[in-house]
């Protein structure tokens, strides 16, 4: 980070002295385009879960239920070079992309992420320690209840970002409400006019209508949100990611 920094703060200065120079305008084009592009990957890429083996879960996932690279990408709405590389660890996909693959292989983030051996024996009792994150640009989840036969909610701590561009919508199939504990959040549900909210509001979004929620630059803002019945969700607008 110290010798990128450094890096950046040479060209800045050689910027003004070759303001005409091709060699330097190549550079100056690494500096504003690669160089960013490469500090999200290295943001969202890698570190996009506390999970480190989400390409071979998923790989095993999609094994396991029958599913070729071709099916699972055309179900997901993706490429199977896509597909691919996520499995390789090669790419990361966004949560709402990964929502969407969840959903093709007929299942979502809870049963993902949940250890299956796991053996706690306080029944009614939640360590931070066993909880799971993911994150990608704009947000981050924190999955506070486990999948379990008797739990039959999906509660999550959530932290938003203002991000480069706004986020896809995405259309859930069970109610899905939120409070918001800190700062400000923007939330457009079934395409109509956005709509601010601050500490102390919630939101209710019934199952099967399109919503999405964004940080405006500068603000953050930390929900408590849940699901009910536990499910996962379609993309309403997908994207396919290359």
């Amino acid at each position: 980070l110290l010798y990128t920094t450094t890096v950046l703060l040479s060209i800045g200065v050689l910027k003004k002295k070759a303001k005409k120079n091709i060699f330097f305008d190549n550079i100056l084009y690494f500096q504003e385009h690669v160089l960013y592009y490469l500090t999200i990957t290295w943001r969202n890429g890698r570190m996009m879960t506390s999970d480190s083996n989400i390409g071979a879960k998923l790989r095993n996932l999609r094994q396991r239920s029958n599913i070729s690279l071709r099916q699972l990408a055309k179900l997901a709405d993706v490429s199977v070079s896509y597909i691919s590389a996520v499995e390789k660890d090669q790419a990361s996909p966004t949560l709402a992309t990964l929502r969407r693959i969840l959903t093709a292989l007929g299942t979502n983030f809870i049963n993902f992420f949940s250890d299956e051996d796991n053996n706690n024996n306080e029944q009614y009792i939640f360590r931070k320690s066993a909880m799971h994150t993911v994150t990608d640009s704009d947000r981050e989840y924190t999955f506070i209840l486990p999948h379990r036969d008797d739990i039959h909610v999906e509660l999550m701590d959530e932290n938003y970002f203002a991000g480069e561009h706004l986020p896809e919508f995405e259309t859930m199939d069970c109610d899905f409400a939120g409070y918001v504990v800190s700062g400000n959040i923007v939330i457009e549900i079934d395409h109509q006019l956005p709509v601010h909210l601050s500490c102390g509001d919630a939101f209710h979004v019934p199952r099967g209508i399109p919503l999405r929620g964004y940080c405006e630059q500068g603000e953050k803002a930390r929900l408590l949100t849940i699901l009910y019945p536990v499910g996962s969700a379609a993309d309403d607008d997908p994207e396919a990611e290359e």
